[in-house]
């Protein structure tokens, strides 16, 4: 790796950070943790360094990508299948808009009460399941 690529490869990386660390100041972690995040990975993503997460939602199950489109200072979202198949792009995301990254990956059009509902009902057959009732 030449000195141009380890530059590169440093900035990417501390962008990666970055958006990371705001999706953190976006969200308390109990979100966070909802996702099911496997995976994270500082990446180059259609010529943007960007910050990969692979999750386990309700809504979304796969990739998603959070590119800086340095020219204009927001970010673009790729929702990617586990084949790595480009579902869903949302481009010029600001960032006091990263919440969408929540009703993308977990709630979908769920309200509050509906996704409660929904995690309740989820979590409670598991552990029927478990105990074999």
């Amino acid at each position: 790796m030449n000195t141009q690529q380890q530059q590169q490869a440093i900035r990417t990386n501390e962008i990666a950070k970055e958006i990371y660390r705001q999706i953190k100041a976006t969200f308390n972690i109990n979100v966070l943790w909802s996702w099911g995040i496997a995976e994270q990975r500082a990446m180059i993503y259609k010529d943007m360094a960007s910050l990969g997460i692979r999750v386990n939602g309700y809504q979304h199950k796969g990739w998603v990508i959070i590119a800086l489109n340095e020219g204009k200072d927001l970010y673009n979202i790729y929702l990617l299948d586990k084949k790595q198949n480009v579902k869903q792009t949302i481009e010029d995301v600001y960032v006091e808009d990263l919440e969408i990254l929540d009703t993308l990956i977990e709630t979908g059009e769920m309200n509050e009460q509906e996704y409660k509902e929904k995690v309740n009902t989820t979590y409670y057959l598991d552990s029927v399941k478990l105990l074999n009732l």
